[in-house]
């Protein structure tokens, strides 16, 4: 089991693609303490390292050499999510609190054994649900919990790309290291938001559809994630579609794709309660009508940092000794939705979740 530190958090990241993102969030929190950086390439390491600002943290190829040897009391996991399992079990197993990249692993089974390893370790685990700390996500957040929107019934998220396949025959688009195409890459972020804003009901039954349209013919990359490989794998969907209905009369509808032909990208989540409704993205805002005339409440944004916020609530969770939020066990939750949309799609059926 972790120490618990007193007054701050040394920390190691692992992976240096999204890492990046992860090393200026804890740069901008005092609690916490980097120390290590591990990444296969130790060349991309060591770039990630100078250009965030940290020239003089220890470079480590092997994560195991890092547990071992750095010091480190809790862990950034930011690898291909083939990889999330095996790594986040060795790091809660070697006594250091894990904060994993979304999503949690390749599928629900996976993602059990990181959230058993985290309770046999009395440990936290976070999943790195960024959009979570937005200031328009805080904003509705805090104004559904002000009864706003009263009772909430339904929910409509999505996030299309036009031409946004990632690092195109690489391990986004094969599915043995991926889990699946932008269901499980941007989907997640927008079902997380649309779920985590209805109050993380449980889910019941779910339809679901895939279709890969793009990727199979070689179209819809973009210079998005990794190096372009046109004659790498493809298995994966680039559009998907679900309809998860949960405990509380509650509806989760969403949309997602890596390329469409469609006018140009959109990214959206819509609210609706039986007092007032609300709008996320672009033209973020309450809506409710006090009599018979709209009121539209929209939030005062600006200076806020989405990544420093997440950073600084897993070093405050750690230093506290309070629950992540998100923890792993929304984590696994969430894995379970994402399995029976593709689980849907593959059999064309309604799927229960257990």
């Amino acid at each position: 089991m972790a120490k618990k530190p007193s007054s701050s958090v040394k920390v190691g990241i692992i992976g240096a693609g999204i890492g990046g993102a992860h090393l200026a969030g804890y740069s901008a929190v005092p609690q916490a303490e980097v120390v290590a950086i591990c990444d296969l390439n130790t060349d991309r390491a060591r770039e990630m390292a100078i250009a965030g600002g940290a020239p003089d943290v220890p470079i480590y190829a092997d994560y195991r050499d890092m547990l071992e040897k750095s010091g480190v009391e809790a862990v950034s996991v930011g690898v291909p999510n083939a990889m999330h399992r095996p790594i986040a079990v060795d790091c809660l197993n070697a006594g250091k609190h894990v904060l994993c990249e979304k999503p949690l692993s390749v599928d629900a089974r996976e993602g059990q054994k990181i959230a058993d390893a985290a309770a046999k370790n009395n440990l936290k685990c976070m999943i790195g649900q960024v959009v979570r700390f937005r200031e328009d996500s805080q904003f509705l957040k805090n104004r559904i919990a002000a009864g706003d929107m009263g009772a909430i019934y339904y929910a409509h998220s999505g996030w299309l790309r036009k031409r946004g396949i990632p690092g195109f025959g690489g391990w986004f688009t094969t599915k043995a290291m991926s889990g699946g195409g932008p269901l499980i890459d941007i989907g997640v972020h927008m079902l997380d938001l649309a779920w985590w804003l209805c109050g993380c009901p449980k889910p019941l039954t779910v339809t679901g559809v895939t279709r890969a349209a793009f990727g199979p013919k070689g179209k819809g990359s973009s210079g998005y994630g990794a190096e372009n490989k046109p004659k790498g794998t493809y298995d994966v969907e680039d559009f998907a579609a679900g309809m998860i209905r949960c405990e509380g009369g509650i509806t989760i509808n969403l949309e997602v794709s890596w390329a469409l032909h469609n006018r140009q990208e959109s990214q959206w989540c819509q609210i609706y309660g039986d007092e007032g409704g609300g709008e996320w993205g672009q033209n973020t805002g309450i809506f409710r009508d006090i009599e018979n005339h709209t009121s539209v409440l929209t939030p005062a944004i600006g200076g806020g940092d989405p990544w420093r916020d997440q950073c600084g609530h897993f070093i405050n969770s750690i230093l506290n000794d309070t629950t992540p939020d998100p923890d792993v066990t929304q984590g696994v939750q969430m894995m379970k939705m994402l399995d029976a949309i593709y689980k849907s799609a593959d059999s064309g059926r309604e799927v229960v979740i257990k």
